[in-house]
């Protein structure tokens, strides 16, 4: 067994590979699925167009809202599109490219669990956790029922920044603050929410272990890496107007939800008739039963990991309606039921609870069989639509012409600028982000460019920038130009203060790639 045992420590990712080979496969169906948030399919279409149009880092897309575009990237994670950006520019379509980025969230995030259990536990039990991370029901629901892009990047970053975390605290190497620093940026870089969620107990694992100057120091360095994002994000996020699309108070899941092997495809919905799962997951369940049993012997991290637990089961239950209408910008999660996405982490850790028992390895044996067997038929789509580039950039690209698929789709998950009186319902004329052109008048005049108003737009005319201002009602950019033959140019640029959080990222980015490598 010994020898086993050393196999498996040498072998741990091309196992995990193999394991999670079940959970990936039916991603190799050509085409989309059936999922919530296709949407994310043309994202990445518009990423791709901001990009070659020069805009780094991406902010503002040319083609959403009728043309009016939108500040997309301002304000939802960049991360996994920037990821998926790589293989759309390897040659991939973006629909292979949405999907290879969630095929590899998958092994990835079972590899850095195990990485991190393993400092806490035998090989067969990190390895155990590490699968039971990758076959809970809810990662199926992510990815085959949501197609939520961001929280399945999301997950590949608490067990790293755990990984990390553990490793400050048992090596003086400089090289893992800047893992931790960049575990930190990439959690807020691939899901905001995930990340609010998670950082806090994040935190208190740091205290935990033994704080130490160097975590504290890989958190901020993390902070630093993603200022970029997440500070203008706060700060310009109250020039949009206050619209969460879904409300919190129709998305508490039962406590029968949570304890029901049940697994669907439909819809969240008020009350308890929901078609999609919210199961905590069997085996997930029974480690929960066996923690809370084996309370007087737990260590502090699987203490830690039921703290967890309790907090997102409180927070999942409607009587904590107080507590979402009070703390700070949390309503914009929308659904109470992703802490899921906390217990999911949590419950994977309480494999470590078993790491003095006589026979711990054939429990974690056991661990990895019943967690695949019992959940590998979730991990695929209701239906495998065969769905390519097309049918997307139809349904969510009105430029130039805005289809009937577009028109049904209404666009109401984006929260309009402030100064939006009302929807526009025609393609705008002003097609990309930047332009130039020639304006002869014989009176001074007021010119629309159908773009919504929003910080970094410039408009120059004769070379001379001139004041901007939202028009109505559509928020419009609008400007004056005197009588006469003008040259105008209209541009999107960086802030001089979004431009100063950039060089930070980018100077936190370089010191956590330094101290990794130097």
């Amino acid at each position: 067994m010994q020898k086993v045992e050393e196999f498996l420590a040498k072998y741990h990712l091309l196992i995990i590979l193999v394991l999670a080979i079940p959970a990936i496969w039916a991603l190799f169906v050509p085409g989309f699925f059936g999922a919530s948030d296709d949407l994310h399919i043309a994202w990445l279409h518009e990423l791709d167009v901001t990009l070659r149009a020069g805009q780094f880092p991406p902010r503002f897309v040319p083609d959403l809202s009728f043309g009016f575009g939108y500040p997309l990237f301002d304000f939802v994670f960049p991360l996994p599109f920037y990821i998926g950006e790589i293989f759309h520019l390897l040659g991939l379509t973006l629909v292979d490219s949405v999907k290879t980025v969630f095929l590899l969230s998958i092994p990835v995030s079972g590899y850095f669990m195990y990485k991190f259990l393993k400092e806490h536990t035998s090989v067969w039990l990190a390895l155990a956790g590490a699968t039971l991370y990758i076959y809970t029901p809810y990662r199926a629901t992510d990815i085959y029922v949501r197609g939520a892009f961001g929280e399945a990047v999301a997950f590949i970053f608490p067990p790293l920044v755990a990984w990390a975390i553990t490793k400050t605290s048992k090596e003086r190497s400089l090289k893992w603050i800047g893992i931790l620093g960049l575990g930190v940026g990439g959690l807020v870089l691939s899901h905001d929410i995930m990340a609010y969620m998670f950082i806090p107990f994040l935190v208190v694992l740091a205290l935990i272990i033994s704080f130490n100057i160097r975590a504290f120091l890989g958190f901020v360095l993390g902070l630093l890496v993603s200022i970029y994002f997440w500070l203008p994000a706060v700060l310009e996020s109250s020039l949009m107007k206050y619209d969460t699309v879904f409300n919190f108070v129709d998305h508490f899941p039962t406590i029968k939800q949570l304890i029901t092997p049940y697994f669907g495809y439909g819809a969240s919905v008020p009350g308890p008739y929901d078609g999609m799962s919210f199961f905590l997951g069997a085996i997930n369940i029974i480690l929960i039963i066996l923690a809370l049993i084996l309370f007087k012997r737990l260590n502090k991290i699987t203490v830690w990991a039921l703290i967890m637990v309790a907090v997102s089961i409180v927070m999942m239950n409607f009587r904590s309606t107080f507590l979402w209408q009070h703390i700070p910008l949390i309503p914009y999660f929308q659904f109470p039921w992703r802490f899921l996405s906390l217990t999911t982490f949590a419950t994977s850790i309480f494999v470590i609870s078993l790491t003095n028992f006589k026979f711990g390895k054939y429990v974690g044996i056991v661990i990895i069989l019943a967690a695949i067997i019992l959940n590998f038929t979730d991990f695929k789509p209701h239906d495998f639509l065969g769905r390519t580039d097309a049918y997307y950039l139809d349904r969510y690209i009105p430029v130039p012409v805005a289809s009937e698929e577009y028109l049904k789709t209404g666009e109401e998950y984006l929260r309009l600028p402030k100064a939006t009186e009302k929807r526009p319902t025609a393609v705008s004329p002003n097609v990309s982000l930047d332009s130039t052109f020639e304006v002869n008048t014989s009176i001074p005049k007021t010119i629309d460019y159908y773009k919504y108003d929003f910080p970094g737009w410039i408009a120059k005319v004769d070379g001379k920038e001139v004041n901007i201002s939202a028009g109505k009602p559509y928020g419009q950019i609008e400007f004056q130009v005197p009588a006469g033959k003008h040259t105008i140019k209209v541009a999107f640029q960086e802030t001089p203060l979004r431009a100063v959080f950039d060089l930070v990222s980018l100077l936190g980015l370089a010191a956590a790639v330094t101290i990794i490598f130097i």
